[in-house]
């Protein structure tokens, strides 16, 4: 039984029970919080609303599935756990159990997952190093008087960097860009 079979019955709709029983998931979504810093935000999504919120990305409303093979369309292997501010989806990969995170834009006509994560357990690590950057920088108003400084942003991301075995770190850039 390959995972789509197991992550959707026979209505389509997501059976997540494959991502619920994987420890690492439950780590996190025990210990994940919301973050919002300056204009920047992303939303972690409640273990009881996972399953709606994968309308969109991999189901529609009435529950088909959006999944195809092609390049550009959603995999059958990613859920979504989370958005940010532009409603884009921040998702897993479940066929990997360490759940690599990733992003997509949102409203494109095709999906290209952007690698933020090795982990979710280094997604978590990472959420918890912005929430330390976060502080008196939460809106708009407090990061205009309290802009990151070029020292704090170059270690923010040369950590990223190094915990994600050097990925790419040009989303976390845009991310906490001031402006």
């Amino acid at each position: 039984m390959n995972i789509f079979s197991k992550l959707f019955n026979s209505n389509e709709k997501p059976n997540l029970n494959i991502l619920f029983e994987n420890e690492n998931f439950k780590k996190f979504i025990s210990k994940a919080e919301d973050i919002s810093i300056g204009y920047s935000e992303i939303n972690i999504f409640k273990l009881e609303s996972i399953e709606k919120e994968q309308i969109g990305d991999s189901i529609t409303e009435n529950g088909k599935s959006l999944v195809g093979n092609k390049k550009g369309d959603w995999k059958e292997n990613w859920i979504v756990i989370a958005n940010d501010n532009m409603d884009d989806p921040i998702f897993v990969d479940i066929e990997n159990p360490n759940l690599p995170v990733f992003i997509s834009q949102h409203g494109n006509g095709e999906w290209e997952e952007n690698y933020i994560a090795i982990s979710i357990e280094n997604f978590l690590s990472i959420l918890n190093d912005l929430r330390i950057l976060s502080i008196n920088r939460q809106n708009p108003a407090e990061i205009k008087k309290n802009p990151i400084s070029e020292t704090e942003l170059e270690l923010f991301l040369t950590k990223t960097k190094n915990d994600n075995h050097w990925m790419d770190i040009e989303y976390w850039a845009l991310f906490l860009e001031n402006d």
